[in-house]
């Protein structure tokens, strides 16, 4: 796998016999501020575009940092149209067990569907236990 960026945050990784981009959120979120926040956000969309994934292994059961609303509705308006210009096809969102029945988990997400986007592509969530689940899901 090709390494995409890597910092004290995140991992970003790309497969190329798979057409999927492996992104891996560490314990260390928990110390980010906004602008560290936002610009992880818009150096996974850059490197996103540069590629042009058409999944998403998006592994977010060490992600700590708390996404405030206004920032879930910022990140929903730079991801979604960049990742559909990109052609994502299939994104998998692996996060604790615990989230999994908790509704916020969908709030940010639930913006990319109200954009009404033309080509939006397919959001599972998935718990850190169904990590195979997830995988080949994005296979299918």
């Amino acid at each position: 796998m090709k390494v995409l960026h890597n910092s004290k945050y995140c991992t970003h990784h790309y497969d190329a016999d798979t057409a999927t981009m492996h992104s891996n959120w560490f314990k260390e979120t928990e110390k980010m501020d906004k602008e560290d926040f936002k610009e992880e956000i818009n150096t996974w969309l850059r490197v996103s575009k540069e590629i042009k994934p058409s999944k998403i292994y998006d592994y977010c059961v060490n992600f700590i940092y708390p996404i405030s609303p206004d920032e879930q509705v910022w990140m929903a308006h730079t991801l979604n149209p960049g990742w559909i210009e990109a052609g994502l096809k299939k994104y998998a969102h692996i996060v604790p067990e615990e989230f999994i029945s908790n509704l916020s988990v969908d709030m940010m997400f639930e913006e990319f569907f109200l954009m009404e986007l033309e080509n939006q592509f397919e959001i599972k969530h998935f718990a850190d236990e169904e990590q195979q689940n997830a995988k080949n899901w994005l296979l299918e």
